[in-house]
């Protein structure tokens, strides 16, 4: 019977797994092939919904669901926290077994390293988990006038548009209480640009022409000071603020740390067509775990999850593996209530923009909630 095993952590762990069972199927009923997902958490969390709390357009309780309600069926879930792995040895040790696998699945996600900029936990907030995501509820609901920065702390971070949905959305939902005239929104981002593509910085800056929205650019954050409530550059650039929304810094899982074979941040160094961990043809990483220069977004991580699935499936079968990552990704940009865009990339194109409309914002409402069954539980690799 061969093993393959999945680490989770981040979203597409649930996406692989569920894949893998479906491609599968008939192999996992004679038993000539287990699945295992190794997560520790009792949840599935729809990450994308930590942004939409605080304004109101989701509740807390529909961002995370029990896995087991969304792992499909075949395949073994084992709550257990991965300690190490040992790629020449083809093992998994967590802390309460060790796992030997003929074909290996990273998806750790990412890791918020908050103690990276001093005083980041003491002075800034974000909606990067669904604790913080609460928070900022709370203090946008109290929030009567002042100055709100939005701001990303480093590169890459999750879902590269977040950051500019959020003061977007302050305008609408300051307007909408009639204290848009009484709140100063400054947005600071490390490049020289509001995007990482221009096209769609230039579009971003004429909203934020339109919104009355400031930006700060090549804000390279050092250092936040909770007491006189001052974000600090590695240039000594100072910004006061009453409220600041910051994406943290991120970097691998402490597991890829610990196991020795990430970059210097505890990325996965993988090839980008095959997804290979490099060096290693029965080992790969996907999401966020990786060191692509792609986004760091759930699209990215389903479209991965979907070419190691059929990768893996071909090596059993006895070809050759020929699907490839193309780098596709893709991501709704809510503009403001009522609107929103559309992004999409891969390694051939550049970020193709699509005008904001109603219709977009919609799709983006109806995915909420379609997500749980269209994407964790993969159904439309069930009927492919």
């Amino acid at each position: 019977m061969k093993t393959i095993a999945v680490i989770g952590g981040g979203s597409g762990g649930i996406s692989a797994a569920n894949h893998l069972s479906y491609k599968l199927r008939e192999k996992l009923k004679r038993n000539e092939i287990r699945i295992i997902l190794i997560e520790p958490s009792r949840y599935h969390y729809y990450q994308p919904g930590f942004l939409e709390i605080p304004f109101g357009l989701m509740r807390q309780e529909e961002t995370y669901k029990e896995i087991d309600k969304v792992l499909a069926t075949g395949v073994t879930l084992l709550q257990e926290k991965a300690l190490k792995i040992d790629l020449e040895n083809r093992s998994v040790q967590t802390d309460r077994s060790k796992i030997i696998y003929d074909f290996l699945v990273i998806a750790t996600g990412a890791r918020y390293d908050f103690s990276a900029i001093p005083g980041f936990v003491e002075g800034a907030d974000h909606f990067y988990n669904l604790e913080g995501s609460n928070t900022l509820k709370k203090k946008l609901n109290d929030f009567n006038g002042g100055t709100i920065v939005v701001g990303v702390s480093g590169m890459p971070y999750k879902c590269t548009p977040a950051p500019l949905e959020a003061a977007f959305l302050l305008h609408d939902m300051f307007k909408s209480r009639n204290l848009r005239d009484k709140v100063n929104i400054v947005y600071t981002y490390p490049m020289p640009m509001v995007f990482p593509d221009k096209g769609i910085s230039d579009f971003a800056l004429r909203l934020f022409k339109e919104k009355g929205i400031e930006s700060v650019l090549d804000f390279k954050l050092k250092e936040v000071d909770p007491k006189s409530r001052d974000l600090i550059s590695a240039d000594g650039k100072k910004i006061h603020y009453d409220l600041a929304i910051v994406a943290p810094p991120h970097r691998g899982s402490e597991l890829i740390a610990v196991s020795g074979f990430g970059d210097q941040f505890d990325w996965v160094p993988v090839d980008k067509f095959t997804l290979n961990i490099n060096g290693h043809k029965n080992a790969f990483a996907i999401g966020d775990a990786t060191n692509l220069q792609v986004s760091k977004a759930g699209s990215v991580a389903d479209a991965e999850a979907i070419v190691v699935a059929k990768r893996i499936v071909e090596e059993i079968d006895g070809y050759n593996p020929e699907t490839l990552y193309d780098g596709s990704g893709g991501a709704l940009m809510v503009t403001g209530i009522g609107k929103a865009s559309m992004i999409s990339s891969n390694y051939n194109l550049s970020p193709v923009f699509m005008p904001e409309s109603y219709s977009f914002y919609w799709l983006k409402l109806i995915y909420n909630k379609v997500y749980w069954n269209m994407t964790a539980k993969a159904v439309l690799s069930e009927v492919a």
